[in-house]
């Protein structure tokens, strides 16, 4: 009787640890993408989305309100209501995308480097990299996505966003797997080519990231292709019907089925973020 009782709570234990095991296993992964403005996550788009579509939790992070980037053919003025107006775009494309609804840091608009004084300017670059150490906290990602060193085509936002990304990430090891979007030059050549109402293009243009630094690749389907589609089209007020067309095209042929991102520190290849 004893032996037989022995054999059951071991059983029992197994049993338990098994379960235990199982139910870490099956526990969402975290992706945290962080850009500066509303509609900076199309750049990372179909990979949210594939991210999201199998199960993984997706968090979208943006730090400013956007309330400077008008555009004549939505007629929304420049300050607070091009805010309200870039917030709720904002939400309708994490809802396109599948993921959970956008975090907002609410910083001006082509104002994280300006200040009255140097020390103002420094404080809030500090409080920038606070906030995405507060959420990195709080939210425990494993991957982290953002703009590259380039900003992507300059902007300095851009940049900005993706120092204080990397300074988190930078500061505490282990910690979360950093990786810059990217585009290859090939592919930049494609972006260069803007809708009449973003007149001047990208600034300069997009620079482009040389593909040996481009390791890791991203394949999604034509169900997260989709996704983004809509996602971008929420952008309104940013965007007139020809330029959502222009865009899309242009995306579409440059990635052909995958997203490329760059390793902050080494160079492995993956077609997986997580691995």
């Amino acid at each position: 009787m004893i032996r037989w009782k022995f054999r059951v709570a071991v059983l029992l234990i197994a049993a338990m640890c098994t379960g235990t095991a199982a139910a870490q296993k099956q526990q969402p992964r975290t992706l945290l993408a962080v850009f500066a403005h509303p509609d900076d996550e199309t750049w990372a788009g179909p990979v949210l989305a594939r991210y999201a579509r199998t199960g993984d939790k997706v968090y979208l992070a943006i730090a400013t309100k956007g309330e400077k980037g008008v555009s004549a053919h939505a007629g929304i003025p420049a300050g607070e209501p091009l805010a309200a107006a870039r917030h709720d775009e904002a939400v309708c494309a994490c809802r396109q995308l599948g993921i959970e609804p956008p975090i907002f840091f609410n910083f001006g608009n082509r104002e994280l480097d300006t200040g009255a004084t140097a020390r103002e300017v420094q404080q809030k670059l500090h409080t920038l990299a606070e906030r995405v150490r507060e959420l990195v906290t709080r939210l425990h990602p494993q991957v982290i996505v953002t703009w590259g060193p380039e900003g992507g085509y300059g902007h300095n936002d851009h940049r900005l966003v993706s120092d204080a990304v990397t300074e988190v990430v930078q500061s505490e090891r282990p910690g979360p797997k950093l990786y810059y979007v990217g585009t290859t030059p090939e592919q930049a050549k494609l972006l260069n080519v803007w809708p009449a109402e973003k007149p001047g293009g990208w600034l300069d243009g997009w620079p482009g990231v040389d593909s040996a630094f481009l390791t890791v690749t991203i394949p999604y389907t034509p169900q997260d292709r989709d996704a983004y589609h809509r996602a971008l089209e929420c952008h309104k007020s940013q965007f007139t019907p020809e330029g959502f067309t222009t865009l899309e095209h242009a995306l579409d042929e440059g990635w052909n089925g995958k997203v490329s991102f760059r390793p902050w520190f080494g160079n492995r290849k993956s077609q997986d973020l997580f691995q």
